[in-house]
């Protein structure tokens, strides 16, 4: 029996011995592959470390560049005494030593931090907006930094930091790592008009359009599971007109050339037609708001999958600071004379677009909506209301500008934190935005210098409707007899502008829908459109009414086409 045993164990012994081998070989292969190509991260100043790669074509030595997000894990190679060399992407690069740290922890360690813009701080990460602002290039005392908080593009989401010897949270796509990168100028190739430093002073508009705003390249995002288009036709519709006479609107996909519709949710005045929650936190009487409710989220987010799963993009629009029912709920935060009545202008009661309050509470509504199966959430009314010059300059309104910001950079802020805020819904921003500033490169006192915006939003949607141009407007003896030239002019002037900024936003344009314009005139529009080299438009018909939209869409075609 002993020796049956002996003569079995001995395959069994072979067999835990192979097994032991190739457990060493699997723990010991790596460690050692370790040592011979030893494990570093990315650090670097900024989100991505650029390096320089050599290469010979016909006999002469040329270079490319090559981008590596910060905290980027890689192998060593060949360690030199100021550079090592590692393998990214299939090619060996060569990278200063200082640039190659051993933990993800010291690729955020960093001392401090400088805005590009004005920013409100927050008590939390993602936490409601601090009255805390830090400012342009002032240098920031980084407490910690949370190595989870560095994605993949190298970005660190938040910053720890410490302002007057209180802890708040710092959005990392704002800042940089140093001054000179945070005044870096982005704004050489950018135009406009100083025609409102004759009513507030020499340099107003430098300083208003330029060194206020954020001119840093920033890339339109592409969500995978909402890819972006810049074939999208829309015409507009309350929701009311769409829950009464759904089938029409739905049918417009399969006998006109429209692909989308552009929503009306939340409404002039203030009227948000689903039951939100959000009036709770801002209002005292949140009833005000929702009393024209036509349906639950769930109701809207059914409504909204079935336009989807039959075609549609789907637009949702917010009418943002013309908002008489949060301005007479809060009036701190609104226009008022400098006891802090409200004041009536073009008799309505507006909120300022200065005031963070309202920024959350439209911001919140949106991101309600986001959640709700939309593709596109687009702000309208993003300005202060125009003809306040005199009352500015006579001091009878106070607009509650309580960071001594221009028009133009509270604009640009309100966006910059709506897209943050909604990124994680994956949905794109769009805001509209009067076709008179753009002719006349300035912000017509309304705060709208599409420069700005268009730096910051996915699409940009100019109103250039022809009765609100004067006869003569862009070389044009009459704008509404000739909406072709209009169109191709106004795309043209537009083109200009967002070729001066390295990441602009699409440009989707609103076109007319009303009046004497039938079939031939939306026609004559939309290849107006196409001839300036871009496609996609937006029919504005006020509500969309069924009895409007029937004789005019003929004229709904395929820009594409």
């Amino acid at each position: 029996m002993n020796k049956h045993n002996r003569k079995i164990s001995r395959p069994i012994r072979i067999g835990l011995s192979f097994i032991i081998a190739v457990a060493l070989i699997i723990v010991f292969v790596p460690l050692l592959n370790n040592v011979i190509h030893p494990i570093k991260y990315i650090a670097s100043s900024e989100n991505t470390l650029t390096v320089s790669i050599p290469y010979i074509i016909n006999g002469e030595v040329d270079e490319t560049t090559l981008e590596i997000p910060r905290g980027t894990q890689v192998h060593i190679s060949e360690k030199g005494a100021e550079t090592s060399q590692i393998k990214y992407k299939g090619q060996l690069v060569s990278i200063p030593n200082e640039n190659l740290v051993d933990s993800l922890e010291n690729c955020v360690q960093i001392e401090n931090v400088y805005p590009r813009r004005l920013i409100n701080l927050r008590e939390k990460k993602g936490g409601k907006l601090s009255d805390e602002v830090v400012t342009k290039g002032e240098k920031v005392k980084v407490l910690k930094v949370d190595p989870q908080d560095l994605d993949t593009t190298g970005n660190v989401k938040w910053y720890q930091v410490e302002k007057d010897g209180k802890k708040y949270y710092l959005s990392g796509q704002y800042v940089e790592t140093s001054k000179e990168l945070a005044l870096t100028d982005y704004s050489s190739s950018i135009s406009y008009s100083t025609y409102w430093d004759a009513y507030y002073g020499e340099n107003y508009s430098k300083d208003a359009y330029i060194d206020q705003i954020d001119y840093k390249p920033q890339e339109v995002p592409n969500y995978e599971n909402n890819p972006l288009r810049e074939d999208i036709n829309a015409v507009h519709v309350s929701l009311e007109k769409l829950v009464d006479n759904k089938d029409y609107y739905m049918n417009l996909n399969d006998t006109t050339g429209i692909n989308s519709l552009a929503i009306e949710i939340k409404g002039d005045g203030g009227s948000i037609f689903y039951d939100s929650d959000v009036p709770e936190d801002y209002l005292s009487n949140p009833s005000e708001a929702t009393s024209s409710s036509l349906m639950s989220k769930d109701e809207l987010s059914s409504l909204f999958k079935e336009l989807q799963d039959d075609g549609f993009y789907v637009i949702a629009r917010v009418v943002t600071f013309k908002d008489a029912i949060f301005a007479s709920q809060n009036p701190d935060d609104s226009f008022t004379d400098q006891n802090g009545n409200l004041v009536l202008h073009n008799d309505e009661y507006w909120p300022s677009a200065f005031s963070r309050k309202a920024w959350s509470y439209n911001v919140d509504i949106a991101k309600e909506i986001a959640q709700c199966n939309v593709n596109e959430i687009q702000f309208d009314y993003v300005r202060f209301p125009d003809g306040t010059l005199s009352k500015a300059l006579d001091g009878t309104i106070d607009l509650h500008n309580t960071y001594n910001e221009s028009k133009t950079s509270a604009l640009q802020g309100f966006l910059i934190y709506a897209k943050e805020e909604l990124s994680q819904y994956e949905v794109y921003v769009a805001a509209d935005i009067f076709a008179w500033p753009v002719v006349a490169q300035d912000d017509q006192d309304i705060g709208q210098f599409l420069p700005a915006i268009a730096n910051v939003v996915d699409i940009v949607s100019p109103m250039p409707y022809t009765d609100h141009f004067s006869m003569g407007a862009m070389g044009i003896d009459d704008p509404t007899a000739n909406p072709e030239e209009t169109l191709y002019q106004f795309s043209l002037i537009t083109k200009k502008t967002l070729d001066s900024i390295e990441t602009p936003a699409i440009y989707r344009t609103w076109i007319q829908g009303y009046g004497d314009f039938g079939p031939d005139e939306m026609v004559a529009q939309i290849n107006g459109i196409k001839k300036a080299g871009y496609q996609g438009y937006m029919v504005w018909a006020g509500s969309g009414d069924q009895e409007i939209l029937d004789p005019r869409k003929d004229g709904f075609i395929d820009s594409a086409s």
